[in-house]
C-alpha cells in the first residue's frame, strides 16, 4: 500500500497537534515514526486508521484521496492499528481465541453455531507464528502483559493487512519476544506490507526501519534512512538539542544491608535469595517468564509467597500491600493505566492514595495537608501541569509515569521496587526517572530495578540478577556486567 499525507494539519481547541505534515510510505516499507509524547505520532496515526479526521490536508491511498470517518473504513482497505495501550484492543474477560477473532466475528468457524474446536485451533496455529504456546481457552486478563501483546500481533495476521501500524509493540516484550516480533514485521514486510513503527527504543529502530522520521510540536524535525541519520542526531531532533550522558549512573551503594531476601518461593519463583545494600541499585533482568516481575510482586504482597525477608535486619510478613507499605517498601507498577492510575482522579489524588493516613485525623484527611505535600512532590518530579488538581489523564506518559513515582516516594521508602520504569515514556523523560532514581539512591532507599529494556538494566544497575526459569541464573557486576552477558544468561545459551 502506498500512503502520502499531504499539509495534515489538527487541532483540539487552542492546541496544535500538527502543523502541516508531509509524509509518504510505499509498499513493503517500514517507516518508524519517533518523537517525545506529544510530538502528535499518535494524532497522526489516528488520522490514518480513521479515529480522528484532520482539519485540512490530504490523504492519498496508492493515488486515490481517501476521507476515513470511523475506523473501519480504514480496516477496510486494510489498515490495522496496533495501539500502545491494551485496553484499546482486547477484552479482558473474553478467551484468547475470542480475542484474535473479534474483528472478525466468527462466521468462518460456522454460520449458526460456532465450531469451538476449529476456532482454537485456528488461534494456536496464529500464536504459533508470534513464537508463544498459551492456551487459547483462557481469559486474556490471565495473560501476562508481553502475552497480550502478541495476542494482538496475533490477530492481525488474521486480516488482509495492507499497512500495519504500531504503537510501542516492544515496551512489553523481552528481547527474545521482541526478535520474534521482528521476524513477524519483516514477513509482512517481505509480502509487501507497509509498516509504521513506533517506538522509543532507538536500536531497534535503527535495525528494522527502512526510514526514520523524527516529529516535534507537530512538525517533522528530521527524516531519512538509518545509514544517514545516527542515535545521536535523532534524539537531538526530537528534544530540540544535544542530550549529555543518558544514562547518568551514579553509585551510593554502601556496605549496610537493607533488604535480605532468604528463599523466597512462589508463583514463578523458586527459591530466590538476594541482598540489596543501602544505596544500591540492584538489576533483575531476564525473559518474560523467567520470574523477576514475580519476585517484586511477592515482596509486596501481591502474590502469595513464603520464604524470610528482612529490612534493616528485622524480619518482615508481606502478606499484603498494606503491610509491605507499613514495612517501608514501594512498589512501581508496570501498567500505569491498568493498574496504577486512576485516570479522572486529580494528580493530588492519585499521588496520596498509599498514604492518606499521614493527613488523616479523626478520620477526616486534611485537603489542605494532602495539596500541600502533593504539591511539593510535583515540584520536586517536576511534573508538567497547570495544577495538581488537573485529571491525570490529561498529561504525557511521562509525567504519569513521575505522579506514580510520586505516590511511591511520598511513602518515604527504605526500598523501592520498579518493574519497567520507563514502559512508554520518551527520551526526555526516560532521562529524568533516571535521575529520580539517582537521587532515590544517594538518600540510602534501595532500589530494585526491573526492566526488559538491556541497556537501561545495564547501564543504570550496580549489579544484576540474571534469571532463568523462576531461579537466578546469575549475579553480575563490572566489567562482567554487559548486555550480551545478561542476555547469554537469560537465555541459557552459555550451558549449552
Amino acid at each position: 500500500m502506498a500512503i502520502s499525507l499531504t499539509a495534515i494539519t489538527k487541532s483540539f481547541g487552542p492546541n496544535n497537534v500538527l502543523r502541516g505534515i508531509d509524509l509518504s510510505i510505499e509498499p513493503g516499507e517500514i517507516l518508524s515514526l519517533v518523537g517525545e509524547n506529544g510530538a502528535g505520532k499518535s494524532t497522526l496515526t489516528r488520522i490514518i486508521a480513521g479515529a480522528y479526521q484532520p482539519d485540512s490536508g490530504q490523504i492519498m491511498i496508492d493515488g486515490e484521496a481517501r476521507n476515513y470517518h470511523v475506523p473501519q473504513d480504514a480496516m477496510a482497505d486494510g489498515i490495522q492499528v496496533i495501539y500502545q495501550e491494551l485496553k484499546n484492543n482486547l477484552f479482558p474477560q473474553l478467551d484468547v481465541a475470542s480475542n484474535i477473532f473479534a474483528h472478525d466475528g466468527t462466521a468462518e468457524f460456522g454460520r449458526f453455531f460456532v465450531n469451538k474446536e476449529k476456532m482454537h485451533r485456528r488461534a494456536a496455529e496464529l500464536l504459533a507464528q508470534v513464537g508463544i504456546d498459551v492456551d487459547t481457552r483462557l481469559p486474556v486478563e490471565k495473560l501476562s502483559f508481553g502475552e497480550q501483546q502478541l495476542v494482538q500481533i496475533a490477530r492481525c495476521l488474521n486480516h488482509s493487512v495492507r499497512l500495519l501500524i504500531l504503537d510501542e509493540p516492544t515496551a512489553a516484550l523481552d528481547d527474545r519476544e521482541s526478535e520474534l516480533l521482528f521476524h513477524q514485521v519483516r514477513k509482512l514486510q517481505a509480502a509487501g506490507v507497509s509498516i509504521i513503527y513506533i517506538s522509543h527504543r532507538l536500536p531497534e529502530v535503527f535495525a528494522l526501519s527502512d526510514r526514520i522520521v523524527v516529529m516535534r510540536d507537530g512538525q517533522v524535525s528530521l527524516s531519512g534512512t538509518p545509514k544517514e541519520l545516527s542515535e545521536k542526531s535523532v534524539v537531538a531532533a526530537m528534544v530540540g538539542g544535544e542530550v549529555e550522558n543518558f544514562y547518568p549512573k551514579e553509585h551510593h551503594a554502601t556496605d549496610r544491608v537493607r533488604l535480605h531476601v532468604n528463599e523466597l518461593r512462589g508463583v514463578g519463583i523458586n527459591g530466590v535469595s538476594f541482598q540489596v545494600h543501602a544505596g544500591e541499585v540492584l538489576g533483575i533482568g531476564g525473559v518474560m517468564g523467567s520470574g523477576k516481575g514475580e519476585v517484586l510482586r511477592a515482596l509486596f504482597g501481591l502474590h502469595n509467597a513464603s520464604g524470610v525477608v528482612q529490612l534493616d535486619g528485622k524480619e518482615v510478613s508481606l502478606k499484603s500491600p498494606q503491610q509491605a507499605i507499613g514495612a517501608g517498601i514501594a512498589y512501581l507498577t508496570p501498567d500505569r493505566q491498568a493498574e496504577g492510575l486512576t485516570l479522572a482522579q486529580p494528580i493530588s489524588h492519585n499521588e496520596s492514595l498509599a498514604t492518606l493516613g499521614a493527613v488523616t485525623r479523626n478520620g477526616v484527611v486534611s485537603r489542605k495537608q494532602e495539596r500541600e505535600r502533593c504539591q511539593e512532590i510535583s515540584d520536586r518530579l517536576s511534573i508538567k501541569c497547570t495544577s495538581i488538581e488537573d485529571a491525570v489523564g490529561t498529561l504525557s506518559g511521562g509525567n504519569q509515569q513521575k505522579v506514580l513515582l510520586a505516590r511511591c516516594l511520598l511513602s518515604n521508602p527504605a526500598i523501592l521496587l520498579m518493574e519497567e520504569p520507563t514502559r512508554g515514556v520518551d527520551v526526555g523523560a526516560k532521562a529524568e526517572i533516571y535521575s529520580i532514581i539517582n537521587d532515590v539512591a544517594a538518600q540510602g532507599v534501595a532500589v530494585v530495578l526491573v526492566s526488559s529494556d538491556l541497556p537501561e538494566l545495564v547501564e543504570m544497575s550496580d549489579r544484576v540478577l540474571v534469571m532463568h526459569e523462576g531461579s537466578i541464573n546469575a549475579e553480575l557486576s563490572a566489567p562482567a556486567l554487559t548486555q550480551q552477558a545478561v542476555l547469554e544468561h537469560a537465555m541459557e545459551t552459555l550451558a549449552r
